[in-house]
Formats: structure tokens, C-alpha cells, sequence
């Protein structure tokens, strides 16, 4: 039997990937496009978002099988690590997460990274907050001409289904909008005034239907298999490539070592921060920059007391701007995973202030050929440490989130500001960044194609190679519809 030929096979079934396959599908509408995930298809709807699923048992239970290899339920927090995170200590049970990516461990109060990564149809699209903020103009690639980016963060909009205010009528929410723009508003231009995260959901009479990777991709689920098809559980284990072009890819069954190869006009490698150089590596495709510049944003954690009525439901945002580095998101916290103490007699909220972190080639993704994980690639393990500038852009965050906790009310009685090991956030960017020219510092262009190949992307958070504050889900989409109408444009003409 000859190999199976496709014209694009994208490895990875996230935001990113599903990004590339619509917008290739779009400008491209005979395209033969082959998804490949190496997780299982955990919904009847391919992509769809867990959060949609009310009962939470049956939602823990389809979490654990987006695990990865490691197919464990986290441990519940103790009585000891709860105390730990009120008074602002290392709580410990975050460093459980089955699948968790950790560095420095022997030093975990200043120099610790804590990543994850799902494994399931939809990638991290199943699971995300839906947040859909744009970046500052500081955050965006200045090489990148600032009317086209716009643009692709526009289209990004409409591809995952944005909704600019989900939750309009909240007068609450209304109310702590103004507090918070008399504080921050002045010297803003109007669209990075304090306003409700754009989120990418559906208003309904009960709350919000929160979008997956199954809006993006919406009706090509429904086309034949030769036109398009998601391969479960089957894993790249690498990528064959000859004098710089990518003839097709090495597939296998996940936990099997019987392999077959499929045959590409192009290959887009979307897997998430660690995994995708992970593949460019098994694959001895090993640019200077591949796996450095490793980079997230931390997330000073505040919990605020609201005596305010009717209790809030929105979610409200303060962008960041040029001057102002941290993007803050204020939304309502159940406190479900730690008892409330008595004096909290309020509407408890959660605040995130995200943090920028200095970026360096030093804090990377290593790969050790002697350890095979789970996909059977080469072990990951991460080398970071934070900088000077981290430090004291840190004790901002927090002086910031207090401020912020005075104005919606006060900071909640027994809860200590926080800092969450950086990598939490799951925002994690920077491994396979883009740059202007191939100096070495990069690994791809501004379309995103590995430099020195004519037919390979990559697709992700590692694409951005700025410092960030701002959930990148809407940026990395944006970015990927570039690479996505190159291969369209191109390819289509051959």
C-alpha cells in the first residue's frame, strides 16, 4: 500500500492548529489537510470546550484522560498547602498536576518554571479561560506592519467567536468599571481603557456557552476524510525532511512503535511551546534558537472582598499599555478548592496581574536522547531563572494588586499576595520565535516558516518573541493566519 499523501498535515489539534487548517480551508478550498493529535478524543464534539459540561465529576473525569501519558487525577489540596497559599507561601499541591513540566526544583521561591500541557483533541482549547484580550502595542512584533497585524487580530476575533462584553447587563461590574477607570483610565487611549475581557463564548439565558477549537474549525468537521481528518492518538515522531524541504511525516499509534509515514506538500508543527521543538529536535532539526528564549508571564494572585450588590458575574480587564506593563483580570472566585474563613463576609474576587518577564536565550527547553516520554521523544526538562527586572517589576504587580483590591473593596482578610511559579499561567513563549532576519536568534519569519525550509511552520505561544503580560491566545491565532495564507496563496498555484 503506497503511503497516504496529503497536501498539509498540521501536528497538533490546538487554537493554533485549527487556526491554520480554517484559514487554510478558506483561501485554499480543495486543500487535502491531515490534523494529527497524539491525545484522545475526549467529547462527542471534536474540540469542544469542557467547561460546557455541568456536572463537575463528569467533567474531572474527562479532564484526566487530556493528561497526556500521565493519566492521574491532581490530589486535592491539603489543610497545610492551603495555609501556605493564604499566607503567600509555596504551596506545594501545585506542583502535582499530572504532566507538569518543572525546573529548578531544589529552589522553588525564586527560580521555579511549572508548565503543563493537554493531550486530547483541541489541545489547550478544550480547557482555556476563553479570554480573548489584544496585546499593547509594546507586546506586538514590531517587524510585523502595525495595520496588517491589526488585521489578523480582527480575523482572530471572528475566528474564535468573540464576544466584546459576554455578560453586558451586570450593573456591578458596571459600577467597577468606572471606580476602576477613574483610577486608570487617564492618558488611555479609548480601546485600552478598563473594560470586560472580550471572551470567546455565546451569551444564553443561564451564563455563557465558552468556545473550543470546534467553533474555529465549525463545519469542516462534516467533510470527507480525503478533504479533512483529525487523527487521534497518534503520534509524529518526526518529520522527514531532505535539502531543506519536508517531504512528510513519521506517524505512530500512541504507546505502539509500529510507524507509518504520510506524504506532505507542507508541514505545520503545532504542538505548544515544549512540544513543538521537542519534534523539530527528534527530527535533527536544531536551529541555534530552537528551544531558547523560553518566557512567561507570572501571575501575582490577590483575593478582594465585595460588598457591593447583586453579586458580580463579569469578568473586567485592565490592558496593559506601554507605560503600564501588567494586564489585570478581576472576575468572581468561588474559593472552591479552600475553606473560607469566617471574617470573609463578602463576595469574594480574584484578581490576576500578570506580570512580563525578561526574556533570555539562557531560560530554555533541553532534550535528553538518553529519556523517552510518553510520545516516545525525547525527554523534556526547562532551565530557568528569573532576572533582576523580574524582581522589581514583581514588587509593582503586588503594590498594583493591592491598590486594586482597595477599589473593590479591600483585600479579603486572611489571603496574602501571591506570586504563582512562572509557567503557570500556561502562557509560555518564546521556544520557537519568529524574527526578521535568520541571525540566529530566531527559528522562524514573520509568516512563521523555519528559516532555511520552503514548506515548514510552526504554530503556537513559541512564536512570540516579545515580552508579554497579556493572554496570547488571540495574538497566537492572529499570527498563525499569516503562515496559514502563505500556504494557501503559494501551494494552490503549484
Amino acid at each position: 500500500m503506497p503511503p497516504l499523501s496529503k497536501d498539509v498535515v498540521i501536528v497538533g489539534s490546538g487554537p493554533a492548529g485549527s487556526a491554520y487548517a480554517r484559514t487554510i480551508r478558506r483561501e485554499w478550498p480543495e486543500a487535502r489537510i491531515l490534523m494529527v493529535e497524539a491525545g484522545p478524543q475526549i467529547l462527542p464534539e471534536l474540540g469542544a470546550h469542557l467547561d460546557n459540561i455541568a456536572d463537575p465529576e463528569e467533567r474531572s473525569a474527562l479532564e484526566v484522560k487530556a493528561q497526556g501519558g500521565d493519566r492521574n487525577r491532581r490530589p486535592s489540596i491539603s489543610k497545610e498547602e492551603w495555609e501556605a497559599r493564604r499566607a503567600g507561601g509555596f504551596d506545594a499541591s501545585m506542583l502535582r498536576r499530572s504532566g507538569l513540566f518543572i525546573a529548578n526544583e531544589a529552589d522553588p521561591s525564586e527560580s521555579l518554571f511549572a508548565g503543563f500541557s493537554a493531550a486530547n483533541v483541541g489541545g489547550m482549547g478544550t480547557k482555556w479561560s476563553t479570554g480573548c484580550p489584544s496585546p499593547s502595542m509594546a507586546e506586538r512584533v514590531p517587524f510585523i506592519a502595525a495595520d496588517a497585524l491589526e488585521a489578523a487580530l480582527c480575523e482572530a476575533e471572528g475566528l474564535l467567536g468573540v464576544h466584546k462584553d459576554p455578560r453586558s447587563g451586570d450593573q456591578t461590574a458596571i459600577k467597577l468599571r468606572e471606580r476602576l477607570g477613574a483610577a486608570f483610565n487617564e492618558g488611555r487611549s479609548p480601546e485600552r481603557r478598563v473594560r470586560p475581557m472580550p471572551m470567546a463564548v455565546t451569551p444564553t439565558a443561564e451564563g455563557v456557552t465558552f468556545h473550543g477549537t470546534d467553533v474555529i474549525i465549525a463545519d469542516m468537521i462534516g467533510e470527507p476524510e480525503d478533504s479533512f481528518v483529525i487523527m487521534a492518538e497518534t503520534v509524529c515522531r518526526r518529520i522527514i525532511h531532505e535539502n531543506g524541504k519536508a517531504t512528510g511525516v513519521e506517524l505512530c499509534r500512541a504507546g505502539t512503535d509500529e510507524s507509518w509515514v504520510v506524504n506532505a506538500a507542507t508541514v505545520v508543527v503545532a504542538c505548544d511551546a515544549l512540544h513543538t521543538p521537542q519534534l523539530l529536535h527528534a527530527s535533527g532539526i536544531r536551529p541555534e534558537a530552537l528551544g531558547r528564549h523560553i518566557n512567561d508571564h507570572y501571575i501575582v494572585s490577590q483575593i478582594a472582598e465585595m460588598h457591593d450588590e447583586p453579586p458580580m458575574k463579569a469578568m473586567s480587564w485592565i490592558p496593559a499599555t506601554d507605560e503600564f506593563p501588567f494586564s489585570v483580570t478581576i472576575a468572581p472566585t468561588s474559593l472552591a478548592t479552600m475553606p473560607k474563613p469566617p471574617e470573609l463576609s463578602g463576595q469574594p474576587v480574584g484578581m490576576g496581574v500578570f506580570c512580563p518577564s525578561d526574556i533570555s536565550a539562557e531560560n530554555r527547553v533541553l532534550f535528553d536522547e538518553t529519556r523517552r516520554d510518553w510520545r516516545g521523544l525525547p525527554a523534556i526538562s526547562i532551565r530557568w531563572k528569573q532576572s533582576a527586572g523580574d524582581l522589581e517589576r514583581l514588587d509593582k504587580a503586588k503594590a498594583t494588586g493591592l491598590r486594586i483590591a482597595e477599589i473593590i473593596g479591600r483585600p479579603a482578610p486572611g489571603f496574602a499576595t501571591i506570586v504563582l511559579p512562572v509557567g503557570s499561567s500556561l502562557h509560555y513563549q518564546g521556544t520557537v520565535r519568529m524574527g526578521e532576519t535568520d541571525d540566529g536568534a530566531s527559528v522562524c519569519d514573520r509568516n512563521s516558516r523555519v528559516w532555511g525550509f520552503d514548506n515548514l511552520y510552526v504554530a503556537g505561544n513559541g512564536v512570540i518573541p516579545t515580552m508579554t503580560a497579556t493572554n496570547p491566545t488571540l495574538y497566537t491565532v492572529a499570527l498563525a493566519t499569516f503562515g496559514a495564507r502563505e500556504i494557501a496563496h503559494a501551494r494552490r498555484t503549484v
